[in-house]
């Protein structure tokens, strides 16, 4: 479903090739229960954008790397992320590390855009007050079907945290508009993966 309160920083799109969030106004989120493995769907049909996601999963792969999917209600091309003019295109995870959702905006963003020749390009991004943001490792894509993007980022890229808030955020070549985002699980909504147990504690 569309973000009601959500822009792209279009400066930080053409600068790294990547994506910022904007602080998002709305209903207070809803925190899921920490789990091993989070999968979000979303209603098909919904956006005003050829990346319409249907389902969005991530988990903790079995090399230690976080493993995330975005999947489209259609097949599309990765060269439908190059804009000719306005911002391009991306494919994003939003990661809360240490801020809050849906109040703050993310503390890491990681994206799949596509270079001038097409190819998709991931970029683990993280979000600076007042700044743009900064690139700060690579993200493994892979596009193991036609409606399918996978982004691979190590643990160490976002702080290597024992749990994160998470959603999944699509934007359209060309457009900044709020219209042509689209979110999983629903905005303001995220979905909390427990990567790890924390220090000194027992629990499961």
């Amino acid at each position: 479903m569309r973000s009601p309160g959500r822009a792209i920083l279009a400066g930080g799109l053409l600068a790294l090739a990547g994506v910022a969030g904007a602080a998002q106004a709305g209903p207070p989120a809803r925190h899921a229960q920490a789990t091993a493995s989070v999968v979000a769907r979303d209603a098909k049909g919904d956006a005003r954008t050829d990346l319409d996601i249907t389902r969005f999963s991530i988990a903790r792969g079995s090399d230690g790397r976080l493993r995330a999917s975005v999947t489209m209600a259609a097949a599309w091309e990765s060269s439908a992320l190059r804009a000719e003019d306005g911002p391009p295109g991306s494919v994003c995870v939003r990661v809360w590390t240490s801020s809050d959702p849906p109040d703050e905006p993310p503390d890491f963003l990681v994206c799949a855009t596509a270079d001038e020749g097409g190819q998709l390009r991931g970029s683990v991004l993280r979000e600076r007050p007042n700044q743009l943001p900064e690139r700060v490792a690579k993200a493994v894509v892979s596009r193991p079907s036609g409606r399918t993007v996978t982004l691979r980022f190590s643990q160490s890229s976002v702080g290597r945290p024992a749990a994160v808030d998470v959603s999944a955020e699509t934007s359209r070549a060309g457009c900044p508009r709020v219209t042509c985002i689209d979110t999983a699980p629903d905005a303001p909504d995220t979905d909390r993966l427990r990567i790890r147990k924390p220090a000194g504690t027992n629990r499961p």
